[in-house]
């Protein structure tokens, strides 16, 4: 399973850049590092071993974590290397894409909530158009993190490169209850997707 956070390098903790913080804290919640890797142009991350309940024969998951060095609307070929790189021995009977997690701030949200839903559109995220058209699919999950709106017209741009609130950035911070809710989201996903794939013994 690749989990990977969008945002934009530059502004570490802006509203732009939650997916990147989460993985960071996904990361750390697993005792690890992330490592840039130029040929992906993405810093990555590798945890193998991790008990999952519902999965075939109770099998461990290996997942990998990553996050773009490109800024947020060209994102989509480092996604898309690092999905070639790290799904490369994923079998034909379990389709490579609904084994991908894109995590991306969402305006559409409140803040602190977590949407996790599969395929559709980018709904005006232009990290998630980058993705679909370099994966050539808009079936893969993503889970959306509410940062809320702006209160004013045409400001869009400047609202989403802001920082977060010093709540949010504890709430999203290594060992922060955000991190926990979203693991628990993937757990989900994977879960649900054992249950698709349940005839084959090699889901995951």
């Amino acid at each position: 399973m690749l989990i990977f956070g969008l945002g934009n390098l530059p502004y570490p903790k802006s509203r732009h850049s939650v997916g990147q913080l989460i993985i960071e804290g996904l990361a750390a919640r697993f005792g690890t590092r992330l490592a840039y890797e130029p040929k992906l142009e993405a810093f990555h991350a590798s945890v193998e071993g991790l008990e999952m309940p519902g999965s075939p024969n109770n099998k461990r998951l290996k997942i990998s974590l990553a996050k773009s060095k490109n800024l947020m609307n060209i994102s989509g070929p480092s996604v898309k290397r690092t999905y070639d790189s790290v799904l490369h021995h994923t079998q034909t009977f379990h389709p490579r894409n609904r084994r991908v997690i894109i995590i991306h701030d969402s305006i559409d949200q409140a803040p602190f909530k977590i949407s996790p839903r599969f395929g559709g559109s980018a709904r005006g995220h232009n990290g998630v158009r980058s993705v679909i058209a370099s994966l050539g699919t808009q079936d893969f999950y993503r889970i959306r993190i509410g940062v809320g709106a702006p209160t004013q017209r045409g400001v869009l741009e400047q609202f989403v490169l802001g920082r977060l609130s010093p709540e949010e950035l504890e709430y999203w911070q290594p060992g922060g209850e955000g991190i926990e809710r979203v693991w628990e989201a993937v757990v989900k996903i994977i879960q649900d997707e054992c249950v698709t794939f349940a005839s084959s013994k090699k889901a995951f």
